[in-house]
């Protein structure tokens, strides 16, 4: 018999967060970083709410999980994506991620600033599809539109030959800097925004690579946004586990692997343990 312990661990965004550093951003030994990879992760739902999507837009190779919560069934898609047009066909990950037999298309038209999907869902049996209009799964009022210049330096002792040190965030309506994240280091290629405690506003990731830390060590610095302050905000609680975070916003859970499953509620993160 499987029971569950909740064992309440820390809140997401509290003062006893470090607040992220701010230094000048004219540091000489800095230099712009361009090519870094913004992975978002958009967690929404249809609004008559039968289906809950996990989307990464705005990327090379979009990739989707369409979750119908009224039968619990998964289906991955991957596709293109051009301006705000995604085309996403079905595959099937048992098989090497070849296209099903059966296979489901997914298009429509991403608004990337109100994360509003509006789509057709299709099949070889359902020529004419099925639309559906996805918003974000956890609303906000007067959500941050945010933009990220990225900087870094030559590291001669790094695997990658580089680090990235600084994060400046801009409001994409002025380009204003709002604030700069600074004293760390880490992968130069890639940043992650995803909503990590499902309040409606995305935070950042980065992979850590101080003390000769490489990606594969699954080690990973975050920022939360704190809507009362408007910033930012550093969690040296979530830097204690080791493992990248799959985001499960249909349970609002967060698996790390290896057994490591959060609930989060009401802004705290439990940790969950299962005993046969």
């Amino acid at each position: 018999m499987k029971t569950q312990f909740f064992v309440a661990m820390t809140a997401l965004l509290t003062s006893c967060f470090a607040f992220a550093e701010t230094i000048e951003r004219s540091s000489s030994t800095l230099k712009p970083l361009n090519g870094v990879r913004v992975s978002m992760q958009r967690m929404l739902k249809s609004s008559e709410g039968r289906y809950f999507m996990s989307l990464y837009a705005g990327v090379d190779n979009p990739r989707a999980t369409l979750t119908d919560l009224m039968t619990g069934s998964s289906t991955t898609f991957k596709g293109s994506q051009k301006g705000d047009q995604l085309v996403l066909k079905s595959v099937d990950v048992s098989a090497d991620t070849k296209m099903n037999s059966n296979s489901e298309q997914l298009s429509g038209t991403l608004n990337a600033n109100t994360g509003i999907f509006k789509a057709t869902l299709s099949n070889k049996s359902n020529v004419v599809g099925q639309a559906i209009q996805f918003e974000p799964a956890f609303k906000v009022v007067n959500k941050p539109v945010f933009i990220f210049k990225f900087y870094g330096q030559d590291d001669a002792n790094s695997t990658y030959g580089k680090t990235l040190k600084r994060v400046d965030v801009l409001n994409k309506n002025n380009h204003q800097v709002v604030q700069s994240l600074t004293g760390f280091s880490a992968y130069p290629n890639s940043m992650g925004y995803m909503d990590i405690n499902f309040d409606g506003y995305y935070d950042v990731i980065v992979s850590d690579l101080s003390q000769g830390r490489t990606i594969e060590d699954k080690r990973y610095i975050y920022w939360m946004y704190n809507p009362k302050t408007q910033q930012f905000q550093r969690s040296a609680q979530l830097e204690k586990i080791v493992g990248l975070p799959n985001l499960q916003g249909e349970k609002q859970q967060i698996n790390f692997g290896n057994g490591q499953i959060y609930q989060v509620e009401n802004g705290l993160l439990h940790r969950i343990t299962t005993d046969d």
